[in-house]
């Protein structure tokens, strides 16, 4: 089968528009033409009539009667025969205009009759559309011209002129056919052209190349796929830029304790590290490490996947939130840190009891692990236009306004040479961003203060009990 593409088929389609255009105005104008040319000359026979009867009201108050004319077929075409079709450019009397001779032009559709009807000259004519023309001497009708209307072109260069005339209408419309094609052409190719731009890039794109754009100036359709295209193509960059760096995190983040752990067995089998509890302990911890991260690693790939398992039910989160701040206490205290809530009584939110004490837990920990000389730990939680706001902020050190945006990305950390024994993994706020999003939420980091040390604050919402998320 015939693939035919798009050009080709918004070219069938402007020259298909053209033709109907053209044919139907072609048409049109025939059958216009047509009518109104044979009304024209009507309207010419009708304008020779009233000529003529002002001839045979002269001629009927010269003789006074009408025997010069009765059964007088030369008579007849003497006086008819003068009054032409075209006109004079001499005026006659009253503002009519008058004809000249055409000899031998007798009309066949005109007849003359008396006062009583008898019929005097020229033919009989019958019908119901007959047009009747008075002759008038001294205001009485002394005589009737009865005409028959035009119901064909039927002299010669009548219908010489309506053949040139059908002739002109068909290479004008050739013509503009021909000035259509040639439009349509362009137009196809110019409405095309975009999609062609759009064809190329995505395969491109399909290549893996996601640097391509596509020119999006156009204020139409076209412009807004093109700027929705390159919209595409960024996100695809950026998720493919994340992805690599994700696999580049994973493995600096696995190679570190497999290199020790590698290193202390090593060292075990060639005798240099002797075979006991503390090398034991040492192994474990790293075990600890690496298990810690790859299930940090499998929350956060869950979370972001949206495979959690989230059981939202009105759930009182002020009581949950008391409940963390007992169990971190003391942590936080041996830490140097004093917790100041200011919080509500009772808070009900739709949530999941799991992950919002997971959530509160991360942030805790973050606090405990990285809130470098702080001393005091603001914990807040009130209800802000129809959502409850919970906020954690701390008078340490803080982050850089550069570490900021960073806060809450997979693997970073403020300080990248802390090890994982004191930093972390760096997925516990990735995976708080992904839970409270989850949650119909949000979540944001930012100084405590404008004063150094400036402290950090992380500010959530999360939507009410009843409120739509």
């Amino acid at each position: 089968m015939v693939k035919i593409g798009i050009t080709a088929r918004l070219f069938l389609s402007l020259l298909i528009v053209s033709v109907l255009t053209a044919v139907g105005v072609g048409v049109g104008t025939r059958w216009s033409f047509k009518r109104g040319f044979q009304g024209y000359l009507n309207e010419v026979e009708a304008r020779r009539m009233e000529a003529m009867a002002y001839e045979f009201a002269q001629a009927y108050q010269q003789h006074g009667n009408w025997d010069f004319i009765r059964n007088n077929r030369a008579a007849w075409e003497r006086y008819t025969g003068a009054i032409g079709r075209e006109r004079a450019t001499s005026p006659r009397p009253g503002g009519d205009s008058i004809y000249y001779a055409v000899p031998d032009k007798a009309p066949r559709r005109l007849g003359l009759y008396d006062s009583a009807g008898n019929h005097l000259a020229g033919n009989l004519q019958t019908g119901d559309d007959l047009r009747y023309q008075p002759v008038l001497v001294g205001g009485v009708a002394v005589g009737t011209l009865a005409g028959a209307p035009l119901r064909g072109l039927q002299e010669e260069a009548e219908q010489t002129f309506q053949v040139q005339q059908q002739r002109d209408s068909l290479f004008i419309v050739l013509f503009t056919l021909v000035l259509a094609a040639l439009a349509a052409i362009l137009l196809a190719r110019h409405f095309v052209a975009p999609t062609r731009r759009l064809i190329a890039a995505a395969s491109k794109v399909a290549e893996g190349d996601y640097g391509v754009r596509v020119p999006h100036a156009q204020r139409d359709e076209l412009g807004t796929l093109a700027r929705n295209f390159n919209l595409m193509v960024a996100t695809l960059e950026s998720n493919e830029a994340l992805r690599r760096h994700f696999m580049a995190d994973i493995s600096h983040e696995l190679r570190t304790p497999l290199s020790v752990l590698q290193a202390q067995l090593e060292a075990m089998e060639d005798g240099i590290e002797p075979i006991d509890n503390d090398s034991l302990k040492a192994l474990m911890d790293e075990v600890a490490t690496l298990s810690r991260l790859v299930e940090d690693m499998r929350q956060i790939t869950l979370s972001e996947v949206g495979a959690f398992d989230y059981r939202r039910e009105p759930l009182d989160l002020a009581a949950l939130l008391r409940t963390e701040i007992q169990r971190w206490g003391e942590p936080l205290a041996q830490a140097g840190m004093e917790i100041i809530v200011d919080s509500a009584p009772v808070m009900i939110v739709d949530g999941d009891t799991i992950r919002l004490r997971q959530l509160l837990r991360n942030l805790f920990n973050n606090t405990l692990r990285h809130a470098d000389g702080a001393t005091q730990l603001g914990v807040s939680l009130h209800t802000l236009r129809g959502q409850a706001v919970l906020t954690l902020s701390d008078n340490g050190v803080g982050v850089s306004d550069a570490g900021l945006p960073m806060l809450f990305e997979r693997f970073w950390r403020g300080d990248r040479a802390r090890s994982r024994a004191t930093g972390g993994s760096g997925l516990g706020l990735s995976i708080c961003r992904s839970i409270v999003e989850a949650h119909g939420g949000s979540i944001a980091a930012s100084h405590t203060h404008t004063a150094v040390p400036r402290g950090l604050s992380i500010r959530i919402t999360l939507p009410l009990a009843g409120e739509s998320a």
